[in-house]
């Protein structure tokens, strides 16, 4: 805040805050800052999906969490994923986390979708 902003001006802090993308994948994700870092989540057509957090103040080679999602529930659910990883990846660089995305988002169609699919295709409408 400068002498010249009007006095209702009140400036978040995070607004400024960098914000990390992933430019390799088709999905936008929702974002939330909180006061230690950022959590990207991502939903993808294959039913599945991917959670990030960006810890603040943490070197950047070891700055990112990553997790794979099951999406084919209301509340999206962290879900093991062994062509992907067998668990949630700690500490990796941003390098890392983007290929992990990218795997995640091309992974084959979730079989609750592909159930559903084709019980769609046997109605008729």
């Amino acid at each position: 805040m400068t002498l010249t902003d009007p006095p209702q001006f009140n400036p978040t802090p995070y607004a400024f805050a960098q914000a990390v993308s992933f430019p390799q994948v088709l999905a936008l994700p929702h974002r939330d800052a909180l006061p230690d870092g950022d959590v990207l989540t991502f939903r993808f057509p294959n039913g599945y999906g991917a959670v990030i957090t960006r810890a603040a103040g943490v070197p950047p080679e070891a700055a990112f969490e990553f997790g794979v999602l099951d999406c084919t529930f209301d509340q999206p659910r962290l879900t093991v994923q062994p062509s992907v990883c067998g668990a949630v990846v700690q500490g990796a660089a941003y390098d890392v986390v983007a290929q992990l995305l990218q795997a995640a988002e091309r992974l084959p169609c979730h079989p609750a979708w592909e159930r559903a699919l084709v019980a769609l295709e046997d109605e008729e409408f």
